[in-house]
């Protein structure tokens, strides 16, 4: 095989998409296709100069972020080809590609469609649900299942040169299960085993080769006989994509540590290209071995090793100073003084690696430099240098944009530029360490020197506890409650001191001494679902009485029957099943003027009596299977918040959560189906239902069970722009990631870190982001 020539440097940027572009794909001749969570995908064509792309097409259709795409090449009966897109929201969508509306609809699948592949005239999808399918025909022909976990990556080997067209294809999967699988006829022939942890994407070689990248940030070159013949390493953290070069020169992947990089055939890293974004969530090469990336900042670049094809120096300028800008290093930090780091005659001699990075004293500053073998020289990514703003001896605190803290450290990101680094010392240094990498897009890596540094300038103080030893509520972030000494706190029990319930600030919770410390935090994991209790009987009874008066005269109740009606379910401790039964006729009012009776049923299934009434057997299913029509269209939209509310109450009490157990598939994808949500008391109901059934199935319920449920979580968490919402989502993944390891494994299979990432940036309130920042250090 031949080797990459030249340097890849930037060709253009592609702007269109307002959220991280998920997957890119290429056509034959030459054209990009990307696709992104703003549940859009675009074509994008070549413009005469040879330099820059610009937007042709946009694809819309889908209800959630699209996830997966692919190009199917021209025949004589489409000259044009299609564009076949998967997304969140379970479907395949199948584009001209010229543009317009969908020509196919593929159903099927039950969870989001991470993978899309096309070979000769068939085409292969893989999702979340653990399953792959082989479509013919716009049809499903069959299913591939035997993975335990999420399918990331699906991909068609090329028939031997002496093959039949005739012969089945030989599909490869990739899931989060850690292991890939050869596939003939539908059936596993050979799994392969040697990745530990997530298998994300897969590349072909050749009929007889192929590469695989993981989570565990290796790349593995593997025999399709079953041997791993190599494992190559280089990145610093998850790898995302991976993808030849134009005849096997070499191959691309792009990962969580900001790089995409270029390797030749034997494993070689020749080039480290760093980027101003978190995440390179995939990577593709053009025909020409030009190479194209989709990043989590929204954006799609293209990188070409040919000097005509690559962008002016004023835009290369400006792509260095995004780098330099988002990929500082840490000086000063982590016990390093200044004065041991080398000055700047360590440039001369040459990096260990490509993309290894040391830090270089310059006078009073610390510039951090990266090592580029294919220029083979020393370039600056960024300079930042710490000191302290406050200490023991000053005592007092310090007042940084309106709040007060125990420290203020001064970061200096660039040159002229300085940014504060707030702590107090009731926070966990390692939270407040992952909100400044994450508020100044800092390296990953970089978490255990930062927090290092704040432990290390805090020495003697107490960390978690101020003010006499009260800690603030992190609910409500007022009111404060004494922990119970020796004990954990953070979730809600039936022993020991009563506290302020951390959603309401009102009834009282207490403490699960069996839950370790090393997974609790004050915010999760939570012990008891959570109620829409506010009652206001003078309201409910004006709103039934006037769905009632609409009405035929032979469907109606008289006012004296809804009045005992309301009464009867004001307090859920006298609610008596015998008088509801009004209720069941209301209940099957038509679907525009039932929704103060579903206020009416919130109510009364508080009521743990009521509840052994109604929901046992095939009547608590029946009342289910009523809820999960109304939430979905042509639902109003307060008919699909009460109905959320409903179900959310039904986890008060034993038969409710019995009920939702059995029906957890059904409820759970109606409510996550609608997002994105009309308000945000929809986002807070949608959000509460998933908190409730976290709690469920940490005591009943199968890794599948969690499995919809930290995606489901992470969905609502993602679209809602209500920070209640937000909270109540992040409460129910912490609440499942500090049950087992398996679910953080999982967890770490489903992208549920990039949207945690976003939250751990929101400080209004403040539990927002400091629930999910004690999320990101159980990820």
């Amino acid at each position: 095989m031949g080797e990459i020539e030249g340097v890849y440097k930037l060709r253009c940027n592609l702007y269109g998409h307002s959220k991280d572009v998920r997957a890119v794909a290429t056509t034959n001749d030459g054209r990009v296709l990307t696709a992104s969570r703003d549940a859009a995908a675009k074509l994008w064509s070549p413009l005469s100069d040879r330099v820059a792309y610009e937007e042709k097409q946009t694809y819309t259709g889908h209800s959630g972020y699209v996830t997966s795409i692919c190009a199917i090449p021209g025949n004589s009966e489409n000259p044009d080809g299609f564009v076949v897109t998967g997304s969140r929201d379970t479907t395949i969508l199948v584009f001209p590609l010229g543009g317009g509306s969908p020509v196919h609809t593929l159903t099927g699948h039950s969870d989001t469609v991470s993978s899309l592949f096309w070979s000769s005239d068939i085409l292969i999808s893989g999702s979340w649900d653990h399953s792959a399918r082989l479509w013919k025909g716009w049809e499903c022909v069959y299913e591939m299942n035997a993975h335990a976990g999420p399918v990331w990556s699906v991909v068609v080997l090329p028939r031997p040169n002496q093959g039949s067209s005739s012969q089945p294809p030989s599909v490869l999967t990739a899931s989060a299960d850690k292991t890939i699988k050869l596939w003939k006829d539908g059936k596993v022939c050979i799994t392969f085993k040697g990745h530990k942890d997530c298998v994300r994407d897969l590349s072909v070689m050749s009929d007889t080769h192929f590469l695989s990248c993981s989570n565990d940030a290796s790349v593995m070159l593997w025999a399709v006989s079953g041997e791993c013949l190599a494992t190559y390493y280089g990145h610093s953290n998850f790898i995302y994509s991976i993808n030849c070069i134009g005849g096997s020169t070499g191959f691309i992947t792009g990962g969580e540590d900001r790089t995409l990089r270029v390797w030749r055939s034997d494993g070689t890293c020749v080039q480290t290209i760093h980027l101003p974004a978190q995440s390179v969530w995939a990577v593709a090469s053009l025909p020409n071995s030009d190479i194209v990336c989709g990043t989590s900042d929204g954006m799609c670049r293209i990188f070409s090793a040919s000097k005509e094809c690559q962008a002016d120096a004023e835009d290369q300028k400006a792509f260095e100073d995004s780098v330099a800008k988002s990929t500082m290093t840490v000086g000063d930090v982590g016990g390093i003084k200044k004065s041991d780091l080398p000055g700047k005659e360590a440039l001369f001699a040459p990096g260990k690696r490509d993309g290894h990075t040391i830090m270089i004293r310059e006078g009073d500053k610390v510039n951090c430099y990266a090592w580029s073998a294919a220029d083979q020289q020393w370039s600056a990514v960024g300079e930042v240098v710490g000191g302290a703003g406050g200490s023991q001896e000053t005592s007092g605190k310090v007042l940084y944009e309106g709040k007060e803290y125990d420290f203020v450290f001064e970061v200096e990101l660039d040159e002229g530029t300085r940014k504060k680094l707030p702590y107090n010392i009731r926070e966990d240094p390692y939270f407040a360490a992952q909100r400044f990498i994450h508020q100044h897009e800092l390296p990953q890596e970089f978490l255990d020197q930062v927090a290092t540094f704040i432990i290390n300038n805090t020495k003697g103080m107490t960390l978690g506890m101020e003010g006499g030893g009260q800690y603030v509520d992190p609910f409500t972030g007022g009111s404060r409650y004494t922990p119970e000494s020796g004990v954990p706190f953070g979730g809600l029990g039936s022993s020991g001191s009563n506290r302020p319930d951390p959603f309401t600030g009102s009834s009282s919770y207490s403490t699960q001494q069996a839950m370790a410390l090393s997974s609790a935090s004050e915010f999760f994991p939570q012990l008891l679902p959570l109620k829409f209790e506010s009652c206001n009987p003078t309201g409910i009874l004006t709103k039934i009485k006037e769905s009632n008066a609409i009405l035929p005269s032979e469907s109606q109740l008289s006012d004296a029957v809804l009045e005992s009606l309301v009464a009867s379910v004001s307090d859920a401790s006298s609610v008596d099943p015998q008088n509801l039964a009004p209720l069941e006729i209301a209940l099957q009012w038509p679907a525009e003027f039932v929704w103060p009776a579903l206020d009416v049923l919130r109510l009364a299934l508080r009521s743990e009596k009521l509840q052994r009434a109604w929901l046992t057997k095939d009547k608590g299913l029946g009342l289910v299977n009523l809820l999960v029509t109304l939430i979905r269209p042509p639902s109003s939209i307060t008919s699909q918040l009460l109905a959320l509310r409903c179900l959310a109450n039904m986890a008060s009490h034993e038969p409710g959560c019995c009920v939702l157990a059995q029906s957890r598939e059904q409820v759970v994808s109606s409510a996550v189906e609608i997002s994105p949500y009309a308000n945000k008391n929809m986002e807070i109901a949608a959000a509460t239902l998933l908190l409730n059934y976290s709690v469920l199935l940490t005591k009943t319920g199968t890794l599948e069970d969690q499995c919809q449920i930290l995606s489901g979580a992470g969905a609502v968490a993602m679209c809602s722009k209500d920070t209640e919402a937000q909270f109540r989502s992040l409460v129910a993944l912490g609440t499942l990631l500090a049950h087992s390891a398996e679910c953080r494994s999982l967890a770490a299979n489903l992208d549920i870190k990039s949207v945690v990432q976003v939250l751990s940036l929101v400080t209004n309130p403040c539990k927002v982001g400091e629930c999910a920042g004690h999320i990101l250090r159980l990820l």
